[in-house]
């Protein structure tokens, strides 16, 4: 079985997606992705997604709050999503990815949405929607 390790990293109303370097052999059509790991399945999702996280050298938060499923583009594959929230530092991910941007939540499936089950499609809006309200009070 094919495995990877995703985080979902939350700052404010953004997500951070990466540019791969080269093309990914098990979702071709993917260019912008949430940051991941390939993992065997000896090893433990929740360790490794700590290990991605320490090498991009910023502080963050695990929720706790995990999703699991295989994306429609190739559903050999299981993604263990992990939903992280940033807190400060600039992501280094010049070791395994090209480049990185914040992307408003609203505007990701821009970007694409191959790789999200509909699960994490409604998180997303949820999270969206939270920080919209919250603003509002704000001003």
């Amino acid at each position: 079985m094919l495995r990877r390790v995703s985080a979902l990293i939350l700052r404010d109303n953004s997500v951070l997606l990466v540019k791969l370097k080269n093309q990914d052999r098990l979702m071709p059509r993917a260019t912008w992705v949430f940051p991941y790991l390939d993992i065997s399945d000896d090893v433990s999702p929740r360790r490794e997604i700590t290990a991605l996280l320490n090498e991009f050298s910023v502080e963050y938060d695990l929720s706790g709050k995990v999703f699991k499923y295989s994306p429609s583009e190739n559903p050999k594959l299981t993604y263990f999503l992990y939903v992280v929230s940033y807190k400060r530092g600039d992501p280094e991910v010049s070791k395994t990815f090209q480049a990185y941007k914040w992307v408003p939540i609203r505007d990701i499936t821009a970007y694409s949405t191959s790789f999200m089950d509909g699960n994490v499609s409604k998180y997303l809006n949820e999270v969206a929607d939270k920080f919209d309200r919250e603003s509002k009070l704000n001003v």
